[in-house]
């Protein structure tokens, strides 16, 4: 291989021309150069390949996607991701192909910001070839679609010997490793090589003393895309699958890889790789596009805020996690907390930020400083990559809301035993929260503190359920929508205020008062049913009414996006067919129904 010719061939190929010649010299001698004869194929592997001749097919199993000829990549996907390309790439012309290994790559996108948005863009182009080529969609599959129900297990006393055996005859890469039906670690084949193998352990060690202990898991139930954002962010391959606690399956990045899903499981993996805040802004028209997608596909609201609310979590994380590299370790332990629709995993496109901070430590000097760059840094690169700041200032850049675990007790203790209606009706969403980064167990001690606070609270509950039931739904005595108007002089029915809030008020009243963990109000209402805290009726028509606001709004605010227009709340009614104004008066009477029930309940005279 001449060096000076492969320089001169990369000078000229985006994006290594603006790279300075002696780094091209470099990376010269760390390539490799492959010849393939027509007819070969190449599988995904960790290396970043570059076409220098020939013309290649790019395709799946079902079909062509595209050509690859001189200056085209390859395999950049699975460096990005971690995820291998779903297709495969054949000769069709004799050709050579440039070879660069994933650590110079990754040297590269680290040091070099234009040379990472350049694949990121490519990237994200590829993910519309795939888009225009999937006949199904497969945005919101379930694990249970890839999972088979097997366990390979053994007991925690067993030899890693016996798990090797195990491992070869069933021809699995992983066994779980159960104690009384209950899943206690799991044991991989890279576990045996890099904790048994080069550690030279006898072949008798107990597999207790190797496993990954409590690992992660993920529910049955769950979206794959909430599987892969787990893979993603603990670097894992392996995710052990339970139902009812009891583990039933692993789901393996193979498994996934397989489906050749999209969207929503490729985007969240790509998120969690930016290292760079130009790589988490770029990825905003791909969210937009997501969105775009998921209104055309007709997908039900709840899944679509479920998936809005996945990939919103990882841009917060991978934010987090660039504001650390920028400023350094955190001086102290600190969890990242959000509020309302985030909390509750109902996100819609026009969501704003709604976060706080929790700190350890009391937020003064140099920790309050520290705290005060990373909340900057975090909102506004939110608000970057297309979530917008909060009219209300309830964010972590506000320092009234970048509080210890003393001064958030003290702050929900103010509103709980003191409750000012006026006051109380501003905070209520600060009640419905979730931890989406940092000390679980710090987020613990708060929230079960504010629930034991909360239970049995009569005061407490008493202006909460008063202030749920000031709003009324939109219906007159005889039935009839009552429209109000907007500060654009449009006439309608705000979906948002006058219905699916008072759900989400009503049942936060009703969860509070049981001490229900649970934010997501949809499993707030299983957990009140099964608790015989609401009627099995009272339950499904809550959740029936909420259904039919929630898809009503989300099929609004679908059409104002695929038309460019700014998403509204507000809906005339006179575009609904009769069944659809059928059903939205008995859901909003439904509301009246049940505000009524609250307020008998919970707001006699005390």
């Amino acid at each position: 291989m001449q060096i000076q010719e492969v320089v001169t061939f990369l000078q000229q190929t985006p994006p290594f021309d603006d790279l300075a010649p002696h780094v091209l010299e470099s990376l010269c001698r760390e390539l490799t150069v492959v010849y393939f004869a027509s007819g070969e194929e190449q599988q995904p592997e960790p290396q970043l390949m570059l076409i220098r001749s020939g013309l290649f097919a790019l395709h799946t199993e079902q079909q062509r996607l595209t050509h690859l000829q001189t200056g085209d990549y390859y395999g950049y996907q699975l460096l990005l991701t971690g995820l291998a390309d779903p297709d495969t790439i054949r000769c069709e012309e004799d050709g050579l192909v440039y070879f660069f290994p994933q650590e110079s790559f990754d040297k590269l996108r680290h040091q070099y910001k234009n040379f990472d948005l350049f694949f990121q863009r490519l990237f994200s182009r590829r993910l519309h070839l795939y888009q225009s080529s999937q006949q199904q969609n497969t945005s919101t599959l379930k694990v249970a679609d890839f999972v088979t129900r097997r366990t390979v297990s053994i007991d925690c006393q067993d030899t890693v010997q016996q798990a090797a055996l195990l491992m070869t005859a069933q021809r699995v890469s992983c066994v779980l490793i159960k104690q009384d039906e209950k899943l206690i670690g799991i044991l991989t084949d890279r576990d045996l090589r890099s904790r048994v193998l080069a550690k030279n352990l006898s072949a008798s060690t107990c597999v207790s003393q190797v496993m990954t202990k409590t690992p992660h898991s993920i529910d049955i139930d769950c979206f794959a895309f909430e599987a892969i954002q787990q893979m993603s962010q603990h670097n894992i391959h392996h995710l052990p699958v339970t139902e009812q606690d009891k583990p039933i399956g692993v789901l393996t990045t193979t498994d996934l890889i397989r489906s050749q899903q999209e969207h929503p499981v490729f985007l969240i993996s790509h998120i969690h790789r930016q290292h760079q805040a130009a790589g988490l802004q770029a990825i905003t028209p791909q969210i937009q596009q997501l969105a775009l997608q998921l209104a055309e596909q007709h997908i039900p609201s709840y899944e679509v805020s479920s998936i809005l609310t996945s990939i919103m979590d990882a841009l917060v994380q991978s934010w987090l996690n660039i504001a650390e590299q920028q400023l350094g370790p955190a001086p102290c332990v600190y969890s990242w907390l959000v509020f309302g629709s985030q909390a509750r995993r109902d996100m819609l496109p026009s969501a704003d930020q709604d976060n706080a901070l929790l700190l350890e430590k009391e937020p003064s000097g140099a920790i309050a400083e520290y705290f005060s760059a990373l909340a900057d840094i975090v909102c506004h690169g939110l608000a970057s990559s297309g979530q917008a700041l909060c009219d209300g200032q309830i964010m972590a850049a506000n320092p009234e809301l970048r509080l210890s675990l003393k001064g958030w007790s003290n702050r929900f203790a103010k509103w709980l035993n003191t409750p000012d209606p006026q006051a109380l009706l501003n905070s209520s969403i600060f009640f419905d929260m979730r931890l989406v980064h940092g000390s679980k167990g710090l987020f613990n001690v708060l929230h079960e503190d504010v629930l034991a606070r909360c239970k049995n609270n009569e005061l407490f509950l008493y202006h909460l359920a008063k202030n749920a039931t000031e709003r009324q739904p939109p219906l007159g005595f005889f039935k009839h929508f009552l429209l109000e108007q907007d500060g654009r002089q449009r006439k309608g029915l705000d979906l948002k205020k006058r219905g699916i809030s008072l759900v989400t008020d009503l049942v936060r009243v009703y969860a509070l008062s049981a001490g229900i963990q649970a934010v997501n109000t949809r499993e707030r209402l299983a957990l009140l049913q099964q608790q015989a805290v609401l009627t099995q009726r009272q339950q499904q028509n809550l959740l029936g009414a909420l259904d039919v606001l929630a898809n009503l709004r989300w099929q609004l605010q679908a059409q104002d996006m695929q038309r460019g227009r700014h998403l509204s709340n507000l809906l005339d009614p006179s575009q609904l067919s009769l069944l659809q104004r059928h059903q939205l008066k008995d859901a909003f009477a439904v509301l009246s129904d049940e505000q009524q029930i609250l307020r008998q309940r919970f707001c006699r005279e005390l």
